[in-house]
């Protein structure tokens, strides 16, 4: 599904989020960055058969921002950008040690029981990013979606009081509570055009800042 690492100079908190994700997409790979530059990550992802690479963005010591790039030699590009609230890794919620999915199986992308348009709309903006299956939820169960699609592992796309998070289900582990890790969105920005932040969307107004401020701007680890 996807290569997985972060920007230079990650913290352990980051690449624990970076451990976390590899498993819960099917069939991907946490690497370590090192000095690659995005061109060489971009070739470890083809030549390892994954279709996105995902690099995970520091700021402040904690995972700020998630780009999802395109793996193509004639045709790659960057396709979205997740920006972050903050994470729960799956050792806060009480799950360590689970094991990558190594089998071949989809990530079903679905919602909460009772979520507005906005969260649909994410929903299947986050497929896209992951190549995961997007389902609409309706009324039915988790377990039932998974039976159906022949898979154990879903993202469930639910409320947050500042915008939208995901949640991940390993149905192999437990049938009762998601393990994680719990990602919080506060925008997600589609190289397209698409978009959606949580300030515009509660229709919050931002401070203008005063001349001169924020000038150097908070710089995040990008690169």
């Amino acid at each position: 599904m996807m290569l997985i690492t972060t920007s230079h100079r990650p913290t352990r908190r980051t690449r624990s989020f970076g451990h976390d994700l590899e498993k819960v997409f099917p069939n991907s790979l946490y690497m370590t960055r090192g000095k690659k530059t995005i061109q060489e990550l971009l070739m470890e992802a083809y030549d390892r058969g994954y279709e996105r690479l995902l690099i995970l963005n520091v700021w402040k010591g904690n995972p700020l921002k998630m780009t999802f790039i395109k793996v193509d030699p004639k045709d790659w590009g960057y396709l979205g950008y997740l920006y972050l609230h903050g994470i729960k890794l799956q050792r806060e919620m009480g799950f360590k040690g689970l094991n990558p999915i190594r089998e071949d199986m989809p990530l079903i992308v679905t919602t909460a029981k009772r979520v507005g348009l906005d969260h649909l709309a994410f929903a299947q903006v986050f497929a896209e990013l992951t190549t995961g299956k997007f389902v609409p939820r309706g009324d039915k169960s988790l377990t039932s979606i998974a039976d159906r699609y022949n898979t154990d592992v879903l993202a469930v796309i639910e409320r947050h009081p500042r915008g939208m998070s995901i949640n991940f289900y390993r149905l192999d582990v437990t049938k009762e509570r998601p393990v994680g890790p719990l990602i919080n969105v506060k925008i997600w920005i589609m190289e397209d055009g698409r978009r959606w932040d949580y300030k515009e969307a509660l229709r919050i107004k931002v401070p203008r800042r005063r001349e001169g401020e924020g000038k150097e701007g908070k710089r995040e680890n990008s690169d």
